[in-house]
């Protein structure tokens, strides 16, 4: 499809507004008076239909309303509540208890006493969550107000395939699990049911919130290399996350890969289950990634640091080196909140180029 072209106005710099941080107290960023809405923009980059600016992160919003459990647990809320957990423990909608650590701003499920005792056998032990169980016209009446904004929204699942079966039965069995002939059936059951249920999620929160994004946590890797192989990935992950992935199309949203670790080795895995985007962390080689495979993935791609107190010029050559290697179908990530000045950089550079 070819790409509307839509010359940049130098009126479009003049804010009328702000982001808030992306963190309570963290420094906002100045919303611009662009020529489409920040959620139209980020749509059509992943429709394939063009971008006029590179996206960032600051340009949709998250949904997490505390009233779904793994939220709590996972002390991650973002709604018109603001509201806060405040007990250290907290169940998920499965009913794994999830521990709450300051030192590391965030949760983690207690080691040492599986929820599930026999992995072979886990019908007998577990009882998968009624979506319907969970008051959705509630939740989206107690939320207009936070989902009227013109940016696109993203709810999280923060739980996904691995790091279910982690929740369930500890980090070592679950790696074992995903290579061991003898409980591989009963996990490819495990993540087949487990598709089912975050299928009918999707529906709800279209319907019922009209959110354009599932963030979809699973990481896959460690600091160094990915967890398993790439032929474990395709062989106990693959098939249920495809069949998720094309559940979240099928309710009329994208699918963002939330997946930590050095897990380059596996992005052919993420392209044949369908994932939309993935932002992982630095320690992959992006510039590589998208070289090899920026045409069937959209990559979120941090900036380079810039100096304490950088000059205009030094904000700016930033911005065109990333531009001139990323020059399209990408986004920025969390860098993206540490300079307001460099953040009108990008959009300026990137509206001028774009629109040649």
């Amino acid at each position: 499809m070819a790409r509307e072209i839509i010359p940049f106005d130098s009126k479009e710099l003049e804010a009328k507004g702000e982001y808030r941080g992306f963190r309570p107290g963290s420094p906002g960023l100045p919303v611009l008076n662009t020529p489409i809405t920040p959620k139209e923009n980020f749509l059509r980059m992943v429709k394939g239909e063009g971008e006029l600016w590179t996206p960032t992160t600051a340009e949709y919003k998250m949904f997490n309303p505390h009233e779904y459990p793994d939220n709590l647990a996972r002390y991650i809320v973002a709604d018109q509540a603001a509201y806060r957990p405040t007990e250290i423990f907290n169940k998920d909608a499965f009913g794994v208890e999830w521990e709450f650590v300051p030192t590391a701003g965030g949760a983690m499920v207690r080691p040492g006493a599986p929820f599930i005792k026999d992995i072979e056998n886990w019908e007998k032990e577990l009882t998968m969550p009624d979506p319907d169980s969970f008051d959705w016209e509630g939740m989206a009446e107690r939320n207009k107000e936070f989902l009227s904004e013109p940016r696109a929204y993203r709810t999280t699942i923060f739980t996904g395939f691995f790091e279910r079966l982690i929740s369930f039965i500890d980090m070592a069995p679950a790696l074992l699990a995903l290579v061991d002939e003898d409980q591989q059936e009963a996990v490819l059951r495990l993540f087949d049911a487990l598709s089912d249920y975050y299928g009918e999620l999707f529906k709800r929160f279209k319907k019922y919130f009209d959110v354009d994004f599932v963030w979809f946590h699973d990481d896959w890797g460690s600091q160094r290399a990915p967890l398993f192989s790439v032929d474990t990935a395709r062989e106990m992950l693959v098939p249920a996350l495809k069949r998720t992935i094309d559940a979240c199309h099928e309710a009329g949203m994208f699918f963002e890969l939330h997946c930590c670790g050095k897990d380059e080795l596996l992005v052919p895995a993420m392209i044949e289950a369908g994932v939309d985007m993935w932002a992982g962390q630095p320690m992959n080689d992006f510039e590589m990634l998208y070289k090899q495979y920026g045409k069937d993935i959209i990559l979120g791609v941090d900036l380079d640091p810039l100096p304490e107190n950088p000059t205009d010029q030094q904000i700016r050559d930033n911005v065109e080196k990333f531009l001139d290697t990323y020059p399209e179908n990408v986004f920025v990530g969390m860098s993206i909140y540490e300079n307001a000045d460099r953040y009108i950089a990008l959009y300026e550079e990137s509206r001028k180029r774009l629109a040649k």
